[in-house]
């Protein structure tokens, strides 16, 4: 059985660094979405420099990665706004180190505005809520806090 994972979070949280770990430990594939930005969004947001994505494209673009492949994992601060029919399991990255987070969202030379609204998401766990309004079966993990990759890795494959 095909199956995906989607690990989400506000930015800077580590879900490409997740991402990477788990598809080597897991032997998956990466769907890597800003490899697909231009087929997937509607526009670019020149106000808040970023595109706005489609998620029915993105939709599209996983149910075709997964008919390849026998593990697909996807990681974005969206990916948990995906149907809970396709998501087998679904990671929430969150870090309560708002220090950290911030400093990270600097180095990417996010603006004061990009900043504040990615701190506020975090601060009321915006992705964590949306992904269980959506049903997912979701598991979280508070990147501030020290966890071995084997820890990590039990978890994950226990849920999945």
């Amino acid at each position: 059985m095909h199956k995906l994972i989607a690990i989400s979070g506000s930015p800077g949280t580590g879900k490409s660094t997740l991402a990477t770990l788990l598809v080597k430990k897991l032997n998956a594939e990466r769907l890597d979405l800003q490899d697909y930005y231009k087929e997937i969004s509607t526009a670019y947001n020149k106000q808040k420099k970023c595109y706005d994505i489609d998620i029915k494209k993105v939709e599209g673009l996983v149910r075709a990665k997964k008919k390849k492949h026998e593990l697909v994992i996807i990681d974005s601060h969206v990916a948990h706004l995906l149907p809970k029919s396709l998501i087998n399991l679904c990671i929430v990255l969150t870090s309560s180190n708002l220090k950290t987070l911030e400093k990270r969202l600097k180095e990417r030379k996010y603006n004061k505005a990009k900043i504040r609204e990615n701190l506020d998401a975090e601060i009321f766990q915006v992705c964590l809520m949306e992904a269980k309004e959506n049903g997912h079966k979701v598991i979280t993990f508070d990147t501030s806090k020290r966890m071995t990759q084997k820890e990590l890795l039990q978890i994950i494959t226990k849920n999945l």
